[in-house]
């Protein structure tokens, strides 16, 4: 029985922490920060980044992450609509919805601790 509730227990912090799936703009949430991380299959240092901010999302009710690769839905559509410049992974970038534009308050590139994304989500300053 112990087995089977600790089971439990992992599975759902699994589906919880793991990053959003949005298929368009339109379903990306307003009034929030939302750190889009673009990343790679075979890159270490996008799944440490991913842990980062799956901790930044337990702490933060105004905060939303997602992961985009190239074979995600919505990244045709962020490409075209938006200067995302992806150079390494992860390359993440903090936007806002606004009216239905996402607008770019700052980006990261490379893996970035903790301490640097909260920062920057703390801070009024815009990019």
């Amino acid at each position: 029985m112990k087995r089977i509730f600790f089971l439990i227990f992992f599975i759902s912090l699994l589906i919880t922490g793991q990053a959003k799936e949005f298929n368009s703009i339109k379903e990306m949430p307003s009034n929030k920060d939302i750190v889009i991380m673009f990343s790679i299959p075979s890159c270490p240092w996008c799944a440490r980044q991913l842990k980062v901010l799956e901790d930044i999302k337990e702490t933060r009710d105004n905060f939303e992450f997602m992961k985009v690769q190239d074979d995600n839905i919505i990244y045709d559509e962020l490409m075209e609509n938006y200067a995302f410049p992806v150079e390494v992974y992860p390359t993440s970038f903090i936007v806002n919805k606004e009216e239905g534009e996402l607008y770019i308050k700052y980006e990261f590139q490379g893996y970035q601790k903790k301490s640097s994304i909260l920062k920057i989500l703390d801070s009024d300053d815009e990019f």
